[in-house]
């Protein structure tokens, strides 16, 4: 079988919905325009779907010059790149302290409005640095910790049958998914291409609590399924549940729904325990 890049994803404002594309550019951040957006408190501090799952609710969608962000029950915003501030703040993304710039008085209205706090939503800017911890020389905008998340279709449909309820590929929050492999063949994989860009495979992704909520109804699973699940048999030795693979681009590029994945060069995958 060859596999395929069978979804392509990103989420512009970071924690809040999908927006999937049939193609999508390369930077040197990961797919253009994925996470370069982050809502903070008024103290600085980014806010995720973790603790304010409203988040997921909130849909970005990317015009030529403008970001318009839209949401149940809101009047749709609409943010001209241009008219953003070039002003620079101070946040904290983790244990990250990054200068990113503020979006202006009318985003933050409008997302202190939605989610009933004060907050400011910012931009990962020109003279915003982030370096990726364990490769430094690459640079990541407001994910968690990578540029990329790669999962494969043959792994959530093994995990699907070990869950009492079903798992949607959007729960997990994947930027890539690959079809026609066996399960959890991205654990083996070290480099790849994919049309003529190419990844170096960083490590195991560990999940966190998000997973458990429902990205469409916002109901988090009674069971704390996939993560509970996932930690039985998925158990890095970390001591994270890991699901998928964070991923760091090599150059740039486009790449488009269809295109062949190419594995050059595999590495031994992690041993996980015995369910």
């Amino acid at each position: 079988m060859q596999p395929r890049l069978s979804q392509l994803t990103i989420y512009p404002i970071k924690s809040t919905a999908p927006l999937h594309l049939s193609r999508c550019a390369v930077t040197d951040t990961g797919l253009a325009f994925d996470r370069q957006f982050v809502v903070c408190d008024s103290s600085g501090k980014f806010l995720t779907a973790r603790t304010q799952p409203n988040l997921l609710k909130v849909q970005a969608t990317l015009l030529l010059d403008r970001l318009i962000i839209s949401a149940p029950e809101s009047k749709p915003l609409t943010l001209k790149y241009t008219s953003m501030e070039s002003h620079y703040d101070s946040i904290n993304v983790w244990k990250d302290q990054i200068d990113a710039v503020y979006c202006g008085e009318a985003a933050e209205r409008w997302i202190s409005h939605f989610l009933q706090q004060s907050c400011k939503l910012y931009f990962f800017g020109s003279q915003s640095n982030r370096p990726v911890a364990e490769n430094p020389e690459n640079q990541v905008a407001f994910a968690d910790g990578y540029p990329l998340l790669l999962i494969s279709q043959a792994s959530l449909s093994e995990l699907n049958q070990r869950c009492k309820s079903t798992v949607a590929m959007d729960q997990m929050r994947p930027n890539l998914v690959v079809e026609n492999t066996l399960p959890y063949a991205e654990d083996s994989w070290k480099r790849i291409r994919i049309g003529t860009v190419e990844f170096k495979v960083a490590k195991p992704c560990g999940r966190c609590i998000l997973t458990t909520t429902d990205p469409y109804t916002l109901e988090r699973n009674p069971d704390r399924e996939p993560l509970s699940i996932l930690k039985k048999y998925r158990k890095g030795s970390d001591g994270e549940a890991h699901f998928g693979q964070n991923l760091i681009t090599l150059n740039q590029g486009i790449i488009s729904q269809g295109d062949k994945v190419e594995i050059l060069e595999i590495c031994e995958p992690e041993i996980y325990p015995t369910a």
